[in-house]
């Protein structure tokens, strides 16, 4: 019902975009510039849509593991340490994330979790 608005739409029955939808989270605009600075190519569309729906992935995955850091420390409030502890302990974020340096975030173990996992497996069957 848009009577007495201006011909405005009514924002109750506008049709709002998911959560789920990379446009939400990213603006295109600006993922597009980057990605055309960065190599120098021309951009379309649809690569800036994949690039976004890429970061929504990751960003979730790293928001994931940091709230669940946060909970392991009673927090609740995720600080960047627990964001550092998050990727460090996912081993794909690992992998990708090995060379983030994160203000804040205190320093990484340059030990993997499996060769700690195997240290510890070789010391109890010594005892």
């Amino acid at each position: 019902m848009a009577s007495g608005k201006g011909g405005k739409k009514d924002p109750i029955t506008s049709s709002k975009r998911e959560a789920s939808d990379p446009r939400s989270v990213c603006k295109l605009n600006q993922l597009h510039r980057i990605i055309r600075t960065r190599t120098r190519m021309r951009v379309s569309q649809s690569a800036c849509v994949a690039v976004a729906a890429g970061l929504v992935y990751l960003m979730g995955e790293i928001l994931e593991g940091s709230k669940a850091a946060a909970e392991e420390e009673g927090k609740k409030k995720i600080l960047p340490k627990h964001i550092n502890l998050a990727i460090c302990k996912d081993e794909e974020l690992g992998h990708v994330g090995h060379d983030w340096l994160i203000k804040g975030g205190g320093v990484k173990s340059a030990v993997s979790h499996d060769l700690q996992s195997s240290k510890r497996g070789k010391q109890s069957q010594e005892l």
